[in-house]
């Protein structure tokens, strides 16, 4: 019977893909890259039309800032900054629901393809939890002003959406990448591990044994004095008088005989023959 990826493999599986998104926004979507960011993901710009344009734009949708600009309230700030970090811990959770659903030997692909989705799902949520926070839309044209988000207007979820699986998108396969290389890495000590709750090791206790002696297998009713001491002292091996034996001294019907001893052989008695020796036939 096929088995599932064990709670303790899965999540060590997503604990690292978690971390290596971490990573990713930490080190991409910061406030320090976010200048090289406008720079080639600008819908205006000489390079709005490159290659890079598309993936950039989508990998800033989880953008953060370590401090807060001048006039900027604090909702907004707070907003922004929990996004990441909800998508990190969804994707986590996320990822960990995957690995319960995927079988412990050949599920890379599976595995593969439900990090992948998983990362555009966690963004998604964190996207909508963080404009929640924030009071107003992460991309431009979402809100009129601070505090001003219609979340009552379906377009708002539809676009939140959307920017959460573009990042999915172009940062997922990462993760999913992650999980099959941990995956592929902890394979061998599941296997193990399967191995021995199919096949435990018999464990036995010689301790009861370890004081065992040919001259204490007497029980100890045999001691001396006692009756049974008498009857221990008896010899009941089989021999024409034995009280084991049918009971007939007579050689030949007892339990056991000599090897030695002669055969007898006796003619069978004679009946009376009441016709004198002429038979009828």
């Amino acid at each position: 019977m096929a088995q599932n990826i064990s709670a303790r493999r899965g999540a060590a599986i997503a604990g690292f893909a978690a971390l290596v998104l971490s990573v990713l926004v930490a080190a991409f979507d910061n406030q320090w890259t976010q200048h090289w960011r406008d720079g080639r993901s600008a819908e205006n710009g000489d390079a709005a039309h490159s290659w890079i344009a598309g993936p950039v734009r989508g990998l800033s949708t989880l953008a953060w800032r370590a401090t807060k600009e001048s006039g900027e309230p604090g909702r907004l700030f707070y907003g922004m900054l929990a996004e990441p970090v909800i998508a990190v811990v969804l994707t986590f959770l996320l990822l960990m629901l995957v690995c319960r659903g995927v079988g412990a030997e050949r599920g890379r692909w599976s595995l593969f393809l439900g990090g992948w989705f998983v990362t555009g799902l966690a963004a998604s949520i964190a996207l909508i939890a963080g404009s929640a926070i924030a009071g107003l839309g992460v991309a431009a044209g979402l809100a009129d002003g601070p505090g001003s988000t219609r979340f009552g207007r379906g377009d708002i979820y539809y676009t939140l959406i959307a920017l959460g699986l573009a990042f999915g998108l172009f940062a997922g396969w990462l993760v999913g990448f992650v999980a099959v290389l941990v995956y592929g890495s902890t394979e061998g000590g599941a296997q193990e591990d399967r191995a021995t709750r199919e096949y435990p090791s018999p464990a036995m206790d010689y301790s009861d044994y370890s004081d065992y002696s040919p001259s204490s297998a007497s029980s100890p009713s045999a001691a001396a004095g006692s009756p049974d001491s008498e009857s221990a002292g008896e010899d009941y091996s089989f021999s024409p008088t034995s009280p084991y034996s049918s009971g007939d001294p007579t050689p030949g019907y007892s339990g056991y005989e000599s090897a030695n001893a002669a055969t007898e052989i006796s003619a069978p008695s004679q009946e009376r023959d009441p016709y004198g020796g002429a038979r009828p036939y």
